[in-house]
């Protein structure tokens, strides 16, 4: 994700987008303003200031006379990003490969290495988003990594979708340090084939996973009390 404003818009920001990426906030329910400000002991002012940021960021939708929604994300929306997504990561690789540093693929390797399946799967998010945004700052092209930026949110929604299946950890690990370990080599072909194989088939995992119901979650509940206004 792109850094995280400070201040009570931020921090609105950030309540609302963790609670969207962990589910608390479902695709498609409703975001009250009030309740917002009120758990956060924010107006509604800095609130709206973050919807306005996570509109732009296809993370939520305004309707007018309805309210806001978290956004509903449909078939063709996961083939659009996944057609997004592949093509800005393929484009980078190429240069990624020439410019990144040892140290940086030893730490990518790492955080691989010390994943398992007693992780908590933020480690293996985090993990995912480190190797995937890295390959698009080494690729060098800015314009490219800011619209790549742009669509990281959509990105991280989409991951959870596709890593509902716990064997997909132990999987995802393999392929991922795959593409590391032909990055150290700096054997471009096989980073490329490496990474052209799997995110064709986290798209294709993600859609299969996302005909299915997911699982009902109680959506989050809102502080009893205040928190110190900022």
């Amino acid at each position: 994700m792109a850094d995280r404003s400070t201040g009570a818009a931020g921090r609105a920001y950030d309540y609302l987008y963790s609670g969207i990426l962990s589910g608390e906030f479902p695709l498609g329910s409703p975001i009250a303003e009030v309740e917002i400000g009120e758990a956060l002991g924010l107006s509604r002012s800095p609130v709206r200031e973050a919807l306005k940021r996570m509109e732009a960021e296809g993370l939520v939708s305004h309707f007018p006379g309805r309210g806001t929604f978290v956004t509903d994300i449909t078939q063709r929306d996961l083939e659009e990003i996944f057609e997004l997504r592949i093509m800005f990561e393929l484009h980078a690789l190429h240069t990624a490969c020439r410019y990144f540093d040892e140290e940086m693929l030893d730490r990518l390797e790492q955080a691989f290495l010390d994943l398992n399946e007693n992780s908590d799967p933020q480690q293996y998010y985090d993990a995912n988003h480190l190797l995937h945004t890295s390959i698009i700052a080494y690729g060098g092209n800015s314009r490219l990594e800011k619209f790549y930026d742009m669509l990281t949110a959509q990105f991280a929604i989409v991951n959870r979708i596709s890593a509902r299946d716990p064997e997909h950890f132990n999987a995802s690990k393999k392929k991922h340090l795959n593409i590391i370990r032909a990055l150290k080599q700096r054997d471009e072909t096989s980073a490329e084939r490496y990474l052209f194989q799997h995110l064709n088939e986290v798209r294709d995992r993600t859609i299969k996973e996302y005909s299915e119901p997911f699982p009902i979650k109680k959506a989050r509940s809102l502080p009893a009390r205040r928190l110190e206004s900022e």
